[in-house]
């Protein structure tokens, strides 16, 4: 019987063996090796995936994977952008608002919010503030590119169609170097809750290897 299944074509099949060939493969548990980089704090560092977030901003980035890794002296969000084609790698970290201050200065950067009308944004880094463990995410200037409206969820929007209850929306701002190689990333949630990301884009190959969980 099991001859006429093979023959036929019937009886169980394994599902292809997973793959991880770019950070919108991965999952939780599995592991990446960061090359060497201008980034201290992940350069030539070990990682792991230790949860996930997914993003749909606006015909922007449609489900949108992003990838928090532990392993640095802080966690990094990993994911895939298409602000820089040329390096679409995209690493962040969270920053609090008294660090923003310290980069950006208070008046220009609550400008932002002040003047939601004012689509014109730019913002400075003081070179009197030492980076530390922020060099190499940091850039000299920004200018907002773009505001809208996003949504946020921990459904894997890869493996399934979600539905509106399971987004959460929040507005959304990204202030962007002129080089494009550096953004600020700001989420603003209902009730006021502010999250600031400092972005470095980097060049895909800047992932070593990878490691399936």
């Amino acid at each position: 019987m099991g001859l006429f299944r093979s023959i036929l074509g019937g009886g169980d099949k394994s599902p292809p063996a997973r793959t991880v060939e770019s950070p919108k493969d991965l999952q939780p548990g599995d592991m990446l090796k960061m090359e060497f980089s201008e980034q201290t704090l992940i350069s030539g560092q070990t990682l792991k995936v230790s949860e996930q977030v997914f993003y749909d901003i606006s015909a922007v980035e449609n489900c949108k994977t992003v990838s928090i890794l532990e392993g640095a002296d802080q966690r990094v969000l990993l994911s895939v952008s298409t602000v820089n084609p040329e390096r679409p790698l995209e690493l962040a970290i969270s920053v609090l608002p008294e660090k923003v201050f310290d980069l950006f200065g208070h008046d220009q950067f609550v400008a932002i919010f002040d003047e939601p009308d004012n689509t014109d944004h730019r913002i400075q880094r003081s070179t009197k503030v030492e980076l530390n463990e922020l060099h190499g995410f940091v850039g000299d200037s920004y200018f907002q590119e773009r505001t809208n409206e996003a949504y946020r969820s921990k459904k894997d929007c890869r493996s399934e169609t979600l539905t509106d209850a399971d987004w959460d929306g929040f507005d959304y701002k990204l202030l962007v170097t002129d080089d494009r190689c550096h953004a600020v990333r700001i989420e603003v949630f209902d009730g006021g809750r502010t999250d600031v990301y400092l972005i470095a884009y980097l060049a895909l190959n800047k992932v070593e290897e990878y490691w399936l969980a």
